[in-house]
């Protein structure tokens, strides 16, 4: 009986050890699962990560292409007009040496020039006086000039009438000093081309049309809102529309 109870208790040991082994050989198996499994997340989150950062450069890459491929379709643009200007600017420096040339007739042909310019400017509508006399000074000043060559004068002679032939195709507005209607005071001239010439009042209320020796006042409504839409499209507040404004013959242009 005892050696029975001996050989049940010997057994007993045996299975609590191998249960105990079991258990160990288990939970070891279950941590290296767990540890695989944490480190494939790991793995697959820098694969991941790097995935997105070559996505991020690949588009990087791809807009920089095409932006170089953009400028340099822009930089063939900019060659090809800067070589037409380039020989635009060479043709005129080539045709103003021709016409310095010609020898002593230039010089009074340009005197002759400046001086009706002068004249045309005085007899003009009454308009940016003191630039455009400024500027007829200045190529009075400049003809006088023996460092400056016959080529530059006649150039300079040139841009000054374009300046007063642009004069008759745009609209203009500045702040001045002149009766409108009133006592002299600020007022605002509005010039239409060369065909009328117009005084606003700083309070918007009050214009006058230049007839070409004084202000006549505008005593139509109408006029006076065209007037003001007038000044704001010169100055690029408003958009342009049609102008119901009194005018006068034009000037003759240099």
């Amino acid at each position: 009986m005892r050696a029975d109870t001996r050989r049940v208790a010997a057994l007993a040991a045996l299975l609590v050890a191998f249960a105990a082994g079991a258990a160990d050989e288990v939970g070891d198996a279950m941590e290296a699962s767990l540890g695989a499994q944490r480190a494939a997340r790991e793995s697959q989150a820098r694969v991941d990560k790097l995935a997105e950062e070559t996505r991020v450069l690949r588009d990087k890459r791809r807009a920089t292409e095409w932006r170089a491929l953009q400028l340099s379709g822009y930089a063939a643009k900019l060659e090809s007009e800067a070589v037409a200007e380039e020989k635009k600017r060479k043709d005129l420096e080539d045709q103003i040496q021709r016409i310095a040339s010609t020898g002593t007739d230039l010089m009074p042909l340009m005197q002759r020039m400046v001086a009706e310019l002068a004249a045309f400017v005085d007899k003009d509508l009454p308009f940016l006086h003191e630039a455009r006399r400024s500027r007829v000074r200045e190529l009075t000043a400049l003809l006088e000039d023996p460092k400056r060559g016959n080529a530059e004068k006649f150039r300079r002679v040139l841009e000054a009438y374009r300046t007063e032939v642009d004069y008759g195709h745009s609209l203009g507005a500045e702040d001045a000093e002149a009766e409108c209607d009133a006592p002299r005071g600020p007022v605002t001239l509005v010039r239409v081309g060369r065909i009328g010439l117009y005084c606003l009042a700083q309070d918007g209320k009050r214009g006058a049309v230049w007839d070409g020796q004084a202000w006549k006042p505008l005593e139509d409504s109408d006029q006076l809102d065209s007037l003001r839409h007038a000044k704001a499209v010169a100055r690029a507040e408003e958009p342009p529309q049609l102008l119901q404004l009194p005018v006068r013959a034009p000037v003759t242009q240099p």
